[in-house]
């Protein structure tokens, strides 16, 4: 399982601090199972998700994410969601989800994924460690 994206956009950032990033800086999003595409959206709020995947990952029960972004109306622009042993990338705009994957690979894909991000606001001159902190 993939999450990727290309052509990070600041160019609507009108601040530095936290929340100015979050939603201001976007990019072409991609959920890529294998060869198969799950999801793909321009102008993705690829910082404010990775600030909640990181807020996921630290939660002990292990819950279903549902990414509710300020970007979006609708809940789940992008899921993660237990199905049997495994766990599914998804979204509410499309009916198709990948294939179950297990716990230790949505862990890796969503920490490549997060250093991605980090890798980029940092060559773009924004400070990484603020945007992603916990609020």
């Amino acid at each position: 399982m993939l999450l990727t994206y290309g052509m990070l956009d600041v160019s609507e950032l009108q601040g530095t601090r936290q929340g100015d990033v979050l939603v201001a800086v976007d990019a072409d999003f991609r959920v890529v199972d294998g060869e198969r595409l799950v999801y793909e959206e321009r102008s993705f709020p690829v910082v404010e998700l990775a600030w909640g995947l990181l807020r996921w990952l630290d939660q002990p029960d292990r819950l279903d994410f549902v990414f509710d972004s300020m970007s979006f109306e609708e809940l789940g622009a992008l899921t993660v969601r237990r199905e049997g042993a495994g766990w599914v990338f998804g979204s509410v705009f499309v009916s198709d989800i990948g294939d179950p994957v297990s716990w230790t690979e949505v862990e890796r894909s969503v920490r490549v994924f997060v250093h991605k991000v980090t890798d980029d606001l940092t060559a773009a001159g924004l400070d990484a460690a603020e945007a992603l902190r916990a609020r």
